[in-house]
């Protein structure tokens, strides 16, 4: 049996027995290994069987793939030995033809954890922590007070978590004089690891009452992978009164290298039953934990839950609100890339809109002056939304000031960005352009498309041509190297040239009707029945867009552009 171990990323230590003929591993949800970090292509590679042996073979993927830190040769297969380190990107593997033995801890999150068997043991005590707020009558009232007024006194005015957790161990240290390890361990929700929040040790506490917190790198770490798993699983608080005795405990071995007598571990739940992590005390000392304290330690961790939410949505609130300032800045940041006002031409009018569907959008537009007088008007539309959309947006707007500053026509200046796009590498992100270049003297506009819609003129009398859509290429960064063919117009006085997003004709009603399609043209009628100029045309549609699209949310940027000579 041949198998693939994890060694970093998500979840590390996992073991993957190649079971197939091939395994596809990649970012596509199709493939048999599924792996997330940036970089990694949707159909990385592939492990092949051949009789007996396994073959590695890279995909031709953008970032390589590496075995024993060298190249695998695309489309070559690689043959594999055992112990053979692969790597994909962020991510490495180990090759073997049989399971490997667990011979020691390993990390997980920032807990050392300990692989073993689950819990067997009859004589391990257990209970029902999700009923810990009616353990009144089972728990000495008296103990039981103390321990929730201490916790509520404590935490009542503690909204971080990493404030709260050490305090709820300090609390249980008094109310536990015979604990020397606490621990308190919370659950990630996203990545679903075990990370140490707070830990208190006092160490030979027969000579010293002093509390302690000892530096990481003195203390053993180790923790019971399956006590946890069974606490968190069940939802069920364990006791071990003995544990070096405990044959069938799971971590018997490193309790043993401790001289531990006594374990509780409990989890931490919330009023809706929820599992937030686990707190877990031990003891060398010969005043073992009683079934009792048991039951105060389940009752207090009902508490210190309450405790550990209330600080965990406040941090989320906290990070929120970092977030929308970020988003915020972003916003204002992203504006000042885009023009701050419409060319000033004579005889010329021109008109510009930029709504984005969030705080930052994936929509360009720009307008550069060139030599002899011209104009270049261009408008882009990256793939997505959101930030990822706007950074491509930010790198965009330099590039595409700097292909049509350098080149003499709109064709070239896009083939040139094509290639500087596909250069970047960045997968599934591509972008539509439309630019065109406007001479003001002879009006005359020559423009190419990258995969955009049509430019649209509406003619003094009323008609409305759509132009380019005979010669648009495929969008930037599709393809290694890609021409683009251009056309040329010319626009008379009282025309107006329309250039759009596809977020104007996407625009929804409540009835998820699109504002413009095949079957109904609403903007071209909409642009037909506009008369007057381009700024009047422009804030036609825009209104119209509003009406059509009222009690519907945006969910696309829009972009609109009118340009055209004055009439008269």
């Amino acid at each position: 049996m041949a198998i693939l171990k994890r060694v970093t990323g998500h979840p590390a230590g996992q073991i993957i027995e190649l079971k197939g003929d091939v395994t596809v591993i990649g970012r596509s949800p199709e493939c048999h290994i599924v792996l997330d970090p940036n970089g990694v292509s949707r159909r990385h590679a592939e492990v092949r069987r051949v009789g007996e042996k396994f073959f590695l073979a890279d995909l031709h993927s953008r970032n390589l793939t590496k075995v024993n830190n060298s190249r695998v040769e695309p489309g070559k297969d690689h043959p594999l030995q055992p112990g053979d380190r692969i790597n994909i990107c962020d991510v490495e593997f180990l090759y073997f033809t049989t399971p490997p033995k667990e011979t020691g801890p390993r990390e997980v999150g920032d807990v050392m954890v300990v692989t073993e068997e689950e819990i067997e043991d009859p004589n391990i005590h257990t209970l029902d922590a999700s009923r810990s707020s009616a353990l009144a009558s089972a728990v000495r009232p008296e103990v039981k007070l103390k321990a929730i007024l201490e916790i509520t006194r404590n935490l009542s005015t503690e909204l971080r978590i990493d404030t709260v957790a050490p305090k709820i161990l300090d609390s249980l240290m008094e109310l536990f004089p015979q604990a020397e390890r606490l621990f308190l361990i919370l659950l990630d929700p996203i990545t679903k690891r075990l990370v140490r929040k707070a830990f208190k040790y006092r160490p030979n506490r027969r000579s010293s009452s002093a509390f302690a917190t000892v530096p990481e790198d003195e203390i053993p770490m180790s923790i019971s992978r399956s006590i946890v798993n069974h606490v968190l699983g069940q939802k069920k608080a364990v006791l071990s009164q003995d544990a070096g005795n405990d044959k069938n405990l799971p971590t018997s071995a490193s309790i043993a290298d401790l001289k531990i007598r006594s374990v509780m571990c409990v989890p931490l739940l919330t009023p809706d039953n929820q599992a937030l992590g686990i707190i877990q005390l031990d003891t060398s000392d010969r005043k073992q934990f009683l079934q009792e304290d048991l039951d105060v330690l389940a009752a207090v961790a009902s508490q210190a839950a309450i405790a550990v939410q209330n600080a965990a949505m406040h941090e989320t609130l906290l990070e929120r609100e970092r977030m929308e300032r970020d988003l915020k800045l972003a916003e204002q940041v992203q504006k000042r890339f885009l023009p701050q006002s419409v060319p000033k031409v004579p005889g010329f009018e021109f008109f510009a809109h930029y709504d984005p569907a969030y705080e930052v959008g994936g929509d360009y537009y720009d307008f550069v002056k060139l030599s002899n007088d011209r104009w270049a008007i261009a408008l882009g539309d990256v793939s997505g939304k959101g930030v990822a959309a706007a950074l491509m947006m930010a790198k965009f707007s330099g590039d595409t000031r700097f292909c049509i500053l350098t080149e003499d026509a709109p064709g070239t200046a896009a083939t040139e960005l094509n290639s500087l796009l596909y250069a970047a590498g960045i997968e599934e992100k591509f972008i539509t352009l439309s630019l065109s270049i406007l001479d003001p003297k002879t009006r005359k506009l020559t423009l190419c498309s990258a995969g955009h819609l049509p430019i649209l003129i509406r003619r003094a009398g009323g008609t409305v041509e759509e132009i380019g859509e005979d010669i648009a290429g495929f969008p930037l960064g599709i393809m290694d190297y890609s021409s683009y063919q251009e056309t040329e117009i010319t626009l008379n006085p009282g025309d107006v040239a329309v250039i759009h997003s596809d977020g104007v004709t996407d625009a929804r009603s409540t009835r998820e009707e699109l504002y413009d399609s095949r079957d109904n043209r609403r903007l071209l009628k909409r642009l037909a029945e506009s008369p007057g100029s381009a700024e009047a045309v422009g804030r036609s549609i825009l209104q119209d867009i509003r009406e059509f699209s009222a009690g519907h949310s945006q969910a696309d940027d829009i972009t609109l552009i009118c340009f055209g000579p004055t009439a008269g």
